[in-house]
């Protein structure tokens, strides 16, 4: 009894002890198997569908994941001159930077070696001595010569980041028509900027394989998609009248004072410009004032007066015209001629530049007649050169003139031009009356010298008949064997041109004591291979007038020019008469057989460069049984081109009537 009693007791306490039954811990340790297999069952079939259902599409993520595109950066392409030798090409510059705690040599060694190899200003150069931080910049625009010095002379603690830049293997020569790039390797001005879509080319990539930190590394096997290099573009540039030019201008502005200049080369018979040196004070490159800064011409307008009433047939060169002992009343205002004749010939009113016979002379021609001619010779709109920014000038309407408005237009005043549109008016009168657009890109080409497009020579319109532009040529020549332009003569060669000394305005009036001083003309007289056109602005050391410096720097630059080795002004600038070829695949009508040339037919040059000139639109009127010359005028006067096909009548025009163009474009008639 005692005994049993003892037992209850013992169970008792192991009860409240924690202690399992037998049939318990048995359930438990099933219910935990189960549990684990059914895990496991789970795991076992997710991992099957991992590896076997979608284990591809894992290991593309995972590929992907690992995998990172690396750019390759096209080269640029090459600006070439007419030579086919670079004056822009594609080269690396270098960002240097100092990493203060991987430096093994002392502070000390480090700018010593610096100083070796750059020449920093004072105030980099205290901040690299006192720089403490991992990074700091040493200088920009680091050679490749210049990076390998610094790393073996520094070692470790010196790092360099790579930018696109160019490299001019001729110097500054022709820098402010070529432009600039940025720091991403894009063209931000001048042909850099205009060409930015054919030069840069395109990147190409590269795969490469990344850690967890996305460190990289390219493997064997890696897939590469080649760059395409940029296109080269060849100019129209002499490379040796581009530095003539340049040298003349520079040598120009300095003797003379003048804040602001033009020296322009051009072959009349093809519109290629050879040469075009043109600066202003302050002017950053890729600015070209030749291009877009217009002004009043001056006594250098008075040739189209004159071609304008020979065409018309109301003036004969030897007709004596009485020009008042040099002073004219005109309503409120007096016009003046610097020497006080009292009767000249037409031929002498071109040659001594006389302001009172021009107003005169102007008085026989319609002023929409004399208005059209003006547009006939490209003033008023721009001559569409391949370069950004180009001014159009400014003419206004024949509606809108005044009294004193063909007198002012005669002696260049009312109408401002900018000094490519006046090179090429007198391209006009050496060329057989015939403008030529002005050419600035020859040809554009692959990286391994193929043409890729050739740009021809293309006229716009026969402005003039031949013999009136033989006849106007002819008192050029005069103007510098007997009048104003004598210090332009040359023994070598006879030298056509004209003077010009224009007050300068500004606020809207004339300032007392300041002028632009200009000549324009070309070479040989009797046989035109170069326009020459210098442009003095606001000279103030010396004279002033056009005929006592623009004319001797005109000199000056053709007398090297012909001194040049090979002769520079030789045949070669010269084309050849047959018809230019095209490379265009466009057709139009076929050349005009009209009496009236507005515009020669052909074909149409087509190329993708970006158009930089925006222009108002204008309304087309219906010219539709209009005679040729009406319809014409009627056109100009809206500030529009014309072409002509047929004789007769208008039957056809496109646009047709009602459609909106821009100002500047050209009509075609039928």
């Amino acid at each position: 009894m005692g005994a049993r009693r003892g037992q209850v007791i013992r169970d008792a306490l192991d009860g409240r002890s924690g202690a399992i039954p037998a049939r318990t811990h048995g359930r438990r340790q099933r219910c935990l198997a189960i549990a684990f297999t059914v895990v496991a069952v789970f795991y076992s079939g997710r991992l099957v569908k991992l590896q076997l259902v979608e284990g591809d599409g894992w290991s593309a993520r995972r590929l992907a994941q690992s995998v990172d595109q690396e750019t390759i950066p096209a080269s640029r392409g090459e600006i070439l001159d007419r030579d086919g030798q670079p004056l822009a090409a594609d080269d690396t510059r270098y960002q240097a930077f100092l990493a203060a705690e991987e430096l093994e040599l002392d502070r000390g060694a480090v700018m010593r070696a610096i100083d070796a190899v750059l020449n920093l200003s004072p105030e980099r150069r205290m901040a690299l001595e006192t720089a403490d931080s991992d990074w700091t910049s040493i200088a920009k625009g680091v050679t490749d010569e210049e990076r390998t010095r610094l790393a073996s002379s520094i070692g470790p603690g010196v790092h360099f980041e790579p930018h696109p830049a160019r490299s001019y293997p001729q110097g500054a020569i022709a820098r402010r028509l070529v432009g600039r790039i940025g720091p991403d390797g894009e063209g931000t001005s001048g042909l850099e900027l205009y060409l930015d879509s054919l030069l840069r080319g395109e990147a190409g990539t590269v795969a490469i394989r990344v850690d967890g930190r996305r460190g990289g590394y390219r493997p064997p096997d890696a897939t590469i998609s080649e760059p395409r290099p940029g296109l080269d573009v060849v100019l129209t540039i002499d490379p040796e009248l581009q530095r003539i030019a340049e040298n003349g201008l520079r040598s120009a502005l300095a003797r003379t004072g003048s804040s602001a200049g033009d020296i322009i080369l051009m072959n009349p018979r093809t519109g290629e410009l050879l040469a075009v040196a043109s600066e202003r004070e302050g002017a950053a490159q890729g600015y070209v004032p030749a291009f877009s800064d217009p002004y009043e011409p001056g006594s250098t307008a008075k040739p189209f007066l004159l071609a304008a009433l020979l065409s018309e047939g109301l003036v004969d060169l030897d007709e004596v015209i009485d020009v008042e002992g040099g002073q004219l009343r005109a309503g409120r205002r007096t016009i003046r001629d610097v020497h006080g004749y009292d009767r000249l010939t037409v031929r002498e009113v071109i040659a001594q530049s006389s302001n009172v016979g021009a107003a005169k002379l102007s008085e026989r021609v319609r002023p929409l007649v004399q208005q059209s001619y003006l547009r006939d010779f490209g003033f008023g709109m721009p001559t569409l050169v391949d370069y950004p920014g180009e001014a159009a000038g400014r003419l206004r309407r024949a509606a809108d003139w005044t009294a004193l408005s063909p007198a002012s237009h005669a002696m260049g005043y009312e109408l401002s031009v900018t000094s490519l549109q006046l090179a090429a008016a007198y391209g006009v009168i050496a060329n057989d009356g015939k403008l030529m657009r002005p050419m600035l890109i020859r040809e554009i080409r692959d990286q391994n010298g193929e043409v890729v497009r050739r740009f021809e020579p293309r006229v716009v319109r026969q402005v003039i008949r031949p013999e009136i532009a033989e006849v106007v040529g002819g008192v050029l020549a005069d103007v510098v064997a007997d009048g104003t332009g004598s210090l332009a003569a040359m023994a070598s060669l006879r030298v056509a041109g004209k003077t010009g000394t224009a007050k300068l305005a500004a606020d809207g009036r004339y300032v007392q004591g300041r002028y632009r001083a200009s000549f324009v003309g070309y070479a040989p007289a009797d046989d035109p291979r170069v326009v020459i056109l210098t442009r003095l602005e606001d000279p103030v050391r010396g004279s002033f007038y056009g005929g006592a410096i623009a004319a001797p720097t005109s000199q000056a630059t053709l007398a090297a020019a012909l001194a040049t080795r090979g002769g520079r002004l030789d045949r070669r600038l010269v084309v050849s008469d047959a018809p230019p070829r095209r490379w265009s695949t466009v057709r139009r009508a076929a050349e005009p057989d009209g009496p009236f040339i507005f515009a020669v037919g052909g074909v149409e040059q087509v190329w993708d460069a970006p158009d930089e000139t925006t222009q108002r639109m204008i309304g087309v009127p219906d010219l539709t049984g209009l005679p040729l010359r009406a319809a014409v005028a009627r056109l100009h006067e809206l500030g529009l081109r014309v072409e002509w096909h047929g004789r007769g009548a208008v039957a056809a025009q496109n646009p047709a009537p009602g459609g909106a163009v821009a100002h500047g474009s050209t009509v075609v008639l039928r």
